[in-house]
Formats: structure tokens, C-alpha cells, sequence
């Protein structure tokens, strides 16, 4: 507006008060004051008088470059997002003007509301020193501060849910065990959890439980240098596949007891009990995950466990699918999802995380024997607003003991921030609501006895990273799925035993039974051959510098046994023989499948660039080491014809290349043992125990 403008106070009105202000300071007039004072002081100078409006009492907010809005307006519209939709909190800069001259203002901090509670919200509020008696101003920004705070409270509160973080390159999270154990009771049972930890559990007998009084631990995704992946090699031993790594490491203090043997033979466990207490475990585990298919290729678990005399066990465990595992291979990632934090979005996808949320829910076409529910929103002392989880693996809790995990999920973390885990297996408690295909497995896989776990984590602080995982990511470099693969063209259908034809062990499979069944006609073994029995278990080795067969056969019949043979000048020698109880091996050839050679097998198990890790343990150069034994497992069902209607290969049996080696280093006894699929040529597993020597 120019100065030769008419002047009333309706137009001067019509003007924003930046415009007000500007005509003020042309006029030589201060700029500080209400809309109505800057109308009046232009009108003043321009010698027109009027009857003022009505105005409010309460001094206002001067927002700049916007239209006029006192306190009450403010708060109405604070107040008015509470009964509306609110989409994001806004950002709210307040700023006190004087009716002074102006001087040099103070800082101006801001002030954040805590990320649990509600979105980050930021008012712009002066120092103490600075308010004097501009107290109602002040109180009117706290006023909505506090409004339009509870305002976006309220909305989280009733929002309508959220799709859970995908894992980033470069994520993390440590958490704490808590109030967690594991009880073991039946022999059997016990016996595997003995077997498989060394000496570990040696005194133990019959009933076990173990009490972990605290712990801490931490999962994450290794931010690598091929945008984010890591390379890694298969079961194949082939490398070039790009990876995202996942690292898992967790430090347990725990306590051991239960009942121990009355002899020293350690053959008739008594009521004696074993207490064990002030026990450490740490495991380190990596599995490297294929960024294209999103399948693991590779896992890599060290264990460590010190007692209380400081006397350490290490235990190594390098696993490849679980497919070479048989039924074993299907039981273990129900056993183990629970046991660690489970990545939300591997789990639920792009479900969305909402109160009344279902795996059920026929818009997700549910796919899993793990069936949820989200149940209602709280607010974790620990966690903020959280979702409720509950979770339940529906086979087992029809079938013989339940499998249950309650989770605390909040919105923009990959992991759960609490997981609270109880599992159950018990064969006694098997119903008839048990399909016949978990029973098959049960009954084949799970031991006598009973076993309870219970885990519980909870979230203690977390990293974010800045790189998306991106799964389906295709790259050159890596092999064709035929490559390097033994393909169908190679195996060969048993006769007596598997094929063996090899050129680096004199004295192979085939040379030792035609000797035995030359030298030894009448020999229960040779007989149980030529009526159609076969040799089920052998082991090639040279423990006196000649070449030996620990040879295991079963005829027709069910009769089995077992016998050392060794090479001699004169052909063979029978070592040692002995004879199982009737029917404690069965005999089921029609389960036998095709194999590769145990020839084509060893070359790839001793090929350097294949397993490495592996073979600075079982080879020599090109060869087996002088102390290994190598050879195979055949593991077969029960002749039963309803095993002929189940899918797959389930009614088949399963042949094993196999590798062992025992020797002592340094003041530690060490064991080594390996499991190649002797269908596929894939490595199964290896695993090496050291431990203090007797």
C-alpha cells in the first residue's frame, strides 16, 4: 500500500502483519505489537481516529507471514486434532515479541519429546532469563505443547498398525537373557545332549536341568563390502555367492544339576545328585544367507564352555542345509527358531502388526505351522508402546508337547524387543490329534523323554544401519545350479554295499569283499551277503599301517553283525567279529537309494579349495590323513508299507559318506567327525571337539 492510499481500518485489517510492519517502518514507527496495535499506530500517524474493535484481554502469539491467531484459536486447533485424524505431528516455532526496543535475543533451545511416547516434536522455547513478564505468552506455547503432544499420543495409541522392519546391512541389536533354563529327563534324551557336548555332561545321567542365571548377547547383519554382502561357499563347495551375513553371539552364566552314576563304569545311573554350579558358555555363531533365493549356505558355530575349575570345552560346528539331515533336518529349526531373537520380517512379511491380527486372516495366505495373534497395545516400561504377540507351533501342540513364544513388537525394529519362548517334547504326551506324518517323524526322530525349554530375551539398545538388504538381488559370478554337481549319471545301484572303486586307498571296498567271501565261505558275514544281505555301516582306516574294514552287515532275516578285516600277504585277515541281538538292525533294501562312489566323494571332500577349513584336519596332501577313517551310513525305515503313500522320499533311506579323526595336540584331546550326502555329493555337517586330555 502506497502512502497517498486511503487509510481506514478496514483495509489496513485486510493486510498481513508482515505487510504492516513493512508500512510501519517506512513510516519510522516501531514494528513490535499486535495485528490491532500495528493498524492503530499506522492509523495515528496518518491523523484518522476511529473507535477501536473489541479485542481480546490476553496478549497473542505474533506468528510471521501468517495470518493472525491468538492463543485461543491455537489451542481450539490443538485441541480439534484429537476428535480428527492426525497424520504427523506438526512443528510448532513460537516467538516472543517485545514492546521494547529490540536487543540482542538468547538462544533459543529446543525442546524434543521421547521417541517411545510419541513422534518427535520440537517447540521452539526461550531461556528463563529471557521471560520476565511475558508469562502468558509462554504459558499459551506450553499450553499446546502439552495439547497437541497428548494429541499425537492418543494416535499411536489408537493407530491402525504398522509392517515390520526389513532388515539393513549394518543393523544390531543387544539384548539380555533372562530367567531362562532347559530340563532334560529320560536317558535317552539325555544320552543325545551328552553325546553331542563331549565331556561336558559326561556325570550326568537320566535327569538334567540346567538354570542360566544371567546373560547377554547380540544379533546383527555384517555390513560387508559388496554393498553391504559378503561372499560365501555352499555344501558344494563352490564359492562366488553373494550373501547378506547374519552373526549371532550370546554369554550365558549357568548352573548344573541333576543325577549322576553309581559306578565309575558309568552304567547305572543312581539317585545320587550332580550339582555343577558357576558354569560359562559363550556361543558365536554366522550363517551366511544368499542374497537371490534367500537361502542359507552356510552356518558356522563355535561354542565355548568353562566350568567352574576353569576347565574349557570348545566345541565347532560348521552345518549346510538341514536337507541332508533327514527328519533330523525338519525338527531342528522348530527346536532352534524359538532359541534366538526371530527376524520379524523373515517371519511375518509385509503383514501388518495390528491389534486382532491373525496368521488366519485369509488375505495373507498363511503358510506356516507356526500360527499368531496380535493382541492389544501397551506401553513397556522398558520398550514404549509395544504390540503383543502370541505365537504357537500347531504340529507339536497337537502332537506331543507345545511349542509357544509371546513377543513385544514395536514399530521399526527388525527384531522383537522382548521374546519370551516354552517349549515341550514329550512322546508321553502325544494325542490322537497327531497326523500320521508327524507322528512317522516323531516316533523315528525324537527320543525317550521328556524336554522343556525356556528362553526369555529382552532388548537393551540397537543399531540402525543405513543400506537395505535387497533379497532377490541378482549378480554374475555365482554358479549355475547344475554346476559342479554330481548328476545322475554317476550313481550306482548297491549290490553288496556301496560302490567304492577308489585309487588312493589300496585295499578299497570292493577288493576287501571279494577276499572276505573268497577266504571265508562259511562266515555268518559272506552267507548274509549271498542270501541278499548287504554291509548297512563301513569303515576304511589304517591304524597299524595296513589297510582295514570295520564292516557292519544285516541279512533278510534281521540276524546282524559285524567283523575287522584286514589286508594281509595272504589276501585277508578276520581281525574281530561279533554278533547284535535279533532285529536291533533292520534289513529294508528297497530303501536303499543310488549312491556316488565313495571314490568320486573322497575327491571332493580332499579337494583343497573346496573345504578348507576342513581339510587342515582330515586330509594329507591329496590323500586322507594317516589317522582318519572314511566311509559310509545307511540309514533305513522300518519295511512298512504305509511308508510307500507318504510324499517324497521320506519312505527312503539315507547313505552317508562319513570321516572321522581322533588325535592329541598340546595337552587337548580332539575329535573330529564329517557327514557328506552320499546321493548329492553336498556336505552335511563337520564338527571338532577339543577338550583337556585324561
Amino acid at each position: 500500500m502506497s502512502p497517498d492510499d486511503q487509510m481506514d481500518r478496514e483495509s489496513l485489517t485486510s493486510n498481513t502483519v508482515a505487510q504492516l510492519r513493512e508500512l510501519c517502518k517506512d513510516r519510522g514507527l516501531m514494528v513490535s505489537g499486535k495485528k490491532s496495535e500495528l493498524v492503530d499506530r499506522i492509523l495515528e500517524d496518518s491523523g484518522i481516529e476511529e473507535e477501536p474493535e473489541n479485542e481480546v484481554e490476553d496478549e497473542a502469539l505474533v506468528l510471521d507471514d501468517e495470518p493472525e491467531k491468538d492463543t485461543r484459536d491455537m489451542v481450539d486447533e490443538a485441541l480439534s486434532r484429537l476428535s480428527g485424524e492426525v497424520v504427523e505431528a506438526e512443528v510448532v516455532e513460537a516467538e516472543l515479541v517485545s514492546e521494547e526496543p529490540e536487543e540482542p535475543s538468547e538462544t533459543i533451545e529446543p525442546v524434543i519429546l521421547g521417541e517411545d511416547d510419541q513422534p518427535s516434536l520440537v517447540i521452539s522455547m526461550p531461556t528463563l532469563s529471557s521471560l520476565g513478564d511475558r508469562w502468558k505468552a509462554t504459558a499459551a506455547v506450553l499450553v499446546v505443547v502439552i495439547l497437541v503432544g497428548a494429541g499425537a499420543t492418543m494416535f499411536l495409541q489408537r493407530s491402525s498398525g504398522f509392517t515390520v522392519a526389513e532388515l539393513k546391512f549394518g543393523d544390531s541389536m543387544e539384548f539380555q537373557v533372562i530367567d531362562s533354563s532347559v530340563s532334560i529327563v529320560g536317558e535317552e534324551m539325555l544320552g543325545l545332549a551328552r553325546d553331542s557336548t563331549g565331556d561336558i555332561l559326561e556325570d550326568a545321567c537320566d535327569q538334567l536341568s540346567v538354570q542360566i542365571n544371567q546373560g547377554s548377547g547380540s544379533v546383527s547383519v555384517s555390513d560387508g563390502p559388496e554393498s553391504g554382502a559378503r561372499e560365501s561357499t555352499d555344501s558344494l563347495g563352490r564359492s562366488g555367492f553373494l550373501t547378506a551375513e547374519k552373526n549371532l553371539v550370546m554369554n550365558l552364566d549357568m548352573d548344573f544339576e541333576g543325577k549322576t552314576w553309581r559306578d565309575d563304569a558309568k552304567t547305572d545311573c543312581g539317585n545320587i545328585m550332580w550339582l555343577v554350579p558357576d558354569n560359562e558358555l559363550r556361543i558365536d555363531s554366522t550363517s551366511w544367507v544368499e542374497l537371490e533365493k534367500s537361502e542359507v549356505k552356510r552356518t558356522d558355530t563355535s561354542i565355548s564352555f568353562r566350568d567352574v575349575d576353569s576347565v574349557t570345552t570348545n566345541l565347532r560346528t560348521v552345518t549346510y542345509d538341514g536337507e541332508g539331515l533327514g527328519g533330523l533336518g525338519a525338527l531342528l529349526p522348530t527346536l532352534s527358531f524359538p532359541l534366538t531373537p526371530i527376524e520379524l520380517h523373515d517371519f511375518f512379511g509385509d503383514a501388518v502388526i495390528k491389534e486382532g491380527a491373525r496368521s488366519s486372516d485369509p488375505d495373507l495366505n498363511w503358510n506356516s505351522d507356526w500360527k499368531w495373534e496380535v493382541k492389544n497395545e501397551i506401553r513397556d516400561d522398558a520398550h514404549g508402546l509395544v504390540y503383543i504377540v502370541e505365537m504357537e507351533q500347531e504340529d507339536i501342540g497337537r502332537c506331543y508337547g507345545h511349542a509357544r513364544i509371546s513377543l513385544l513388537v514395536k514399530e521399526g525394529s527388525p527384531w522383537p524387543v522382548s521374546q519370551q519362548s516354552n517349549i515341550l517334547l514329550d512322546k508321553d504326551e502325544q494325542t490322537g490329534d497327531c497326523d500320521f506324518l508327524v507322528s512317522a517323524l516323531s516316533e523315528e526322530i525324537l527320543p525317550e523323554g521328556r524336554l522343556s525349554i525356556v528362553m526369555d530375551f529382552s532388548k537393551s539398545s540397537s543399531y540402525s544401519g543405513s543400506n537395505a538388504i535387497d533379497w532377490g538381488r541378482s549378480y554374475l559370478g555365482s554358479p549355475t545350479d547344475g554346476e559342479d554337481r554330481p548328476g545322475t549319471s554317476t550313481k550306482r545301484n548297491w549290490v553288496d554295499a556301496m560302490w567304492d572303486e577308489s585309487d588312493i586307498r589300496p585295499f578299497d571296498l570292493e577288493d576287501a569283499v571279494s577276499c572276505l567271501k573268497a577266504s571265508y565261505p562259511t562266515n555268518q558275514a559272506t552267507q548274509a551277503l549271498e542270501s541278499g544281505g548287504y554291509i548297512w555301516h563301513s569303515l576304511w582306516s589304517k591304524p597299524t599301517g595296513e589297510a582295514e574294514w570295520n564292516l557292519s552287515w544285516v541279512d533278510e532275516a534281521d540276524d546282524s553283525g559285524w567283523l575287522v578285516l584286514r589286508k594281509s600277504s595272504e589276501g585277508c585277515d578276520i581281525v574281530s567279529s561279533g554278533s547284535n541281538d535279533g532285529g536291533e538292525v533292520k534289513w529294508n533294501r528297497d530303501s536303499i537309494p543310488d549312491t556316488q562312489t565313495m571314490s568320486l566323494l573322497e575327491g571332493r571332500i580332499l579337494s583343497p579349495g573346496k573345504y578348507p577349513d576342513l581339510g587342515e584336519y582330515i586330509s594329507s596332501g591329496d590323500s586322507w590323513h594317516l589317522e582318519a577313517e572314511a566311509g559310509y551310513r545307511l540309514s533305513v525305515t522300518e519295511d512298512n508299507d504305509l511308508l510307500t503313500l507318504l510324499p517324497g522320499d521320506l519312505g527312503d533311506g539315507k547313505v552317508t559318506m562319513t570321516a572321522s579323526r581322533d588325535w592329541d595336540s598340546g595337552g587337548r584331546s580332539n575329535s573330529l567327525e564329517m557327514a557328506m550326502d552320499a546321493e548329492t555329493g553336498e556336505m552335511v555337517l563337520w564338527y571338532l571337539i577339543d577338550r583337556p586330555s585324561n
